[in-house]
């Protein structure tokens, strides 16, 4: 009687379940790889959203105000804003832009009222509002988002000696 083992097949065996042991495991590299480029993706997208959208609606508000004195620089409850005069049927009105609480906030209110910072309305989350007037009527506005992307940009306002 011949007992004779085959080694032939244990051999490819080992070697086919060695291949598949690699593949899973680079399989399983390439989506935690992929899980992280994701993360990072989506956080920058939603940083981007955020400088996107206040830097949008400064300049709509900017453009909206782009007469005579209606853009001016003022404070809040010692919160330094970007201030927007509105006439209303007669009655002025104030509307600040001004960042608090990592939040840049917009208060509209009638001019002379007791307003509160507190009362401001979310427009986006922002670690840093900067602006500053400069010479022939531009504003240089300076955004930091939550996550530490910076925007800078200009706007320019008509002088009041232009409108007439």
């Amino acid at each position: 009687m011949n007992h004779r083992k085959n080694t032939g097949h244990s051999v490819s065996s080992l070697f086919s379940l060695l291949l598949f042991g690699v593949f899973v495991l680079f399989l399983i590299l390439m989506l935690l790889f992929s899980a992280r480029i994701y993360q990072q993706t989506v956080k920058q997208t939603d940083s981007d959203s955020e400088l996107g959208t206040a830097a949008t609606y400064l300049t709509t508000k900017f453009r909206q105000h782009d007469r005579g004195d209606e853009i001016f620089s003022g404070s809040l409850d010692d919160i330094p804003a970007l201030c927007f005069r509105d006439d209303i049927k007669g009655k002025e009105y104030i509307t600040y832009i001004y960042l608090k609480n990592d939040s840049l906030m917009e208060l509209f209110t009638a001019k002379g009222s007791q307003a509160s910072s507190d009362a401001g309305t979310v427009i986006s989350q922002l670690s840093d509002f900067r602006f500053s007037e400069m010479e022939n009527g531009f504003y240089h506005f300076s955004l930091e988002s939550t996550t530490g992307v910076r925007s800078e940009f200009l706007l320019h306002r008509i002088d009041k000696k232009e409108t007439s």
